[in-house]
């Protein structure tokens, strides 16, 4: 048994994926029932059982709100054993080291990824549901800024290692991203926002359906990384709006990303749509432009990404003001004015995690790379307006005009590290604890030796889902304490066994040399200048 002194261990390579394993003549079938009916899958090869790319809603036409699966669908009796699919999307405007497979997975790009990939401890006997106890059930909300990414490749699909060591179900939820996620305008009415619609019907699929497979409806914790993050920020503004109906998680999770700034409206995003519209080579004027757009035989996928790569600054989709109860104009002012904590509350949400790396800004330097100091504010008004965007990066000291292109990326690199990451966490924690909230912050300024140098963007992987393929045994006990010490504090607050709020500037830390302790935060002071470009 591990320990302490003898943490677990397994040879399982890094790039050995579930998909991969489950394909294996060795792999033993295993099956659930479901409310619609019995489902197929695998065990990897430490005896996880997974199930890959379960439905939880029904194809629906491009832009459109995601439908639930009909009480009379039955699931086909293929094994959900193939890492099948992800979010069509365009390619990355960064530069990428890393293979389609490393960042996607096996699978092949579809316009309706509404599907769950679930981790079931090797021990628990899906045959038997009712004659054991249910396990805890962590819910997780893929990375790539609202634009990219997939439940599998080399970052996501080891779920088995955390399953397996934490006795928890683990459940990844497919959802559209980019222009198929996050299109929104005004004329033709476009509503937008179909990204956090897809998870919000995910998870209340799992509410619904993971007790077929080990998992205990009332104690599913929701996390995200990234753009996953930004996600569950806009899922838990949404359940606060939704109060007294219950949340379908009870803590959420963010890791590296938050809402720092009020969505843009679909009129403002008039400019982009027409910009769509004319990289596709069609008329945004005609009058059944959205009815042209979602033909897909004239417009197939492949043409619907080629023309978002060609979009410039413009290629960038967000959530927009919703029209139909979906991201709201007046977030951060609710945030701040206390709504979401008496929401949260009223929802029968119990805490809210957030955290960032040391160098989150060493991945965001090379993402929007700018030849010159004017291409600075267009790249940071991709997720602000442009008007907030120019007294953000003036926030900041100066740098010459005629600065170097490797200057411009160090600067941007900065700003948007602190605008995606470092001052929205800060901000969440402390709008949630200054209205009585359990919030828990935490820095993760360590990182295993293959991931580094650089603690940077995503690297906290490996120690928030245990990736024992990555890490050394010294490495895999600092990430064990780390998690212990949190989770503990969170379960204090889930529980209400004296969970004691912590000073503003003190935040959990794992030290570069591995160890966990509570800490004053250093960078705090240095993003003050920022926070009053937000908060004025």
């Amino acid at each position: 048994m591990p320990t302490a002194v003898r943490p677990p261990t397994t040879d399982i390579a890094a790039n050995d994926m579930t998909g991969e394993q489950l394909a294996l003549s060795t792999s033993q079938k295993v099956s659930a029932i479901t409310m619609h009916g019995k489902v197929t899958g695998g065990r990897v090869k430490n005896g996880v059982q997974v199930f890959l790319n379960v439905p939880y809603g029904v194809d629906v036409p491009r832009w459109s709100d995601p439908q639930p699966l009909p009480e009379d669908y039955k699931y086909p009796d293929t094994p959900f054993t193939v890492d099948g699919k992800y979010c069509a999307q365009p390619e990355r405007t960064y530069k990428q080291t890393n293979t389609i497979r490393e960042r996607l997975g096996l699978g092949q790009p579809t316009e309706n990824p509404f599907f769950a990939d679930i981790y079931v401890p090797s021990d628990y006997a899906l045959s038997s549901p009712g004659e054991q106890p249910l396990r805890p059930v962590r819910v997780f909300i893929h990375g790539g800024f609202l634009q990219y990414g997939s439940t599998s490749g080399n970052y996501y699909n080891q779920q088995f290692f955390s399953a397996e060591h934490y006795n928890e179900v683990r459940v990844l939820l497919g959802h559209r991203v980019s222009v198929l996620g996050f299109l929104g305008v005004d004329e033709p009415a476009v509503p937008g926002n179909f990204g956090f619609k897809d998870c919000w019907l995910g998870l209340e699929w799992v509410k619904s359906n993971i007790a077929a497979f080990g998992g205990d409806p009332s104690q599913i914790h929701l996390s995200g990384l990234s753009g996953g993050a930004h996600v569950v920020h806009q899922l838990i503004h949404q359940a606060a709006r939704l109060a007294p109906l219950p949340a379908p998680f009870i803590t959420a999770h963010l890791q590296s990303n938050a809402i720092l700034a009020d969505p843009l409206t679909p009129a403002v995003r008039k400019a982009q749509f027409e910009a769509f519209c004319q990289a596709l080579g069609a008329d945004a004027t005609t009058p059944n432009i959205l009815d042209e757009l979602r033909d897909t035989a004239k417009y197939p996928t492949a043409k619907i990404m080629k023309a978002v790569q060609e979009m410039g600054e413009l290629c960038t989709f967000r959530g927009v003001v919703g029209s139909d109860g979906w991201v709201r104009a007046d977030e951060m002012e609710f945030q701040q004015s206390g709504g979401l904590a008496r929401g949260l509350r009223d929802a029968g949400v119990k805490c809210i995690v957030a955290g960032d790396v040391r160098d989150e800004d060493s991945f965001y330097r090379g993402v929007h790379p700018s030849k010159i100091y004017d291409e600075l504010v267009p790249n940071i008004a991709r997720y602000y307006p442009y008007e907030q965007s120019q007294r953000f990066l003036d926030s900041y000291p100066p740098i010459p005009r005629d600065s170097t292109p490797e200057q411009l990326d160090d600067r941007l690199g900065r700003v948007l590290a602190d605008g995606q990451v470092h001052l929205p966490v800060r901000l969440l924690t402390k709008d949630l604890t200054a209205h009585s909230f359990p919030a828990v912050r935490y820095a993760i300024e360590f990182v295993p030796v293959s991931q580094g140098p650089k603690v940077s963007h995503g690297t906290d992987l490996a120690v928030h889902h245990l990736r024992l393929s990555v890490m050394e045994p010294e490495e895999v006990n600092a990430a064990l304490t780390f998690n212990k010490i949190l989770w503990e504090d969170v379960d204090n607050a889930v529980k209400g066994n004296g969970w004691k709020e912590k000073a503003e500037e003190e935040m959990l830390v794992l030290s570069k040399g591995g160890e966990t302790e509570w800490k004053a935060d250093w960078r705090w002071p240095l993003l003050r200048a920022a926070e009053k470009v937000f908060r004025p």
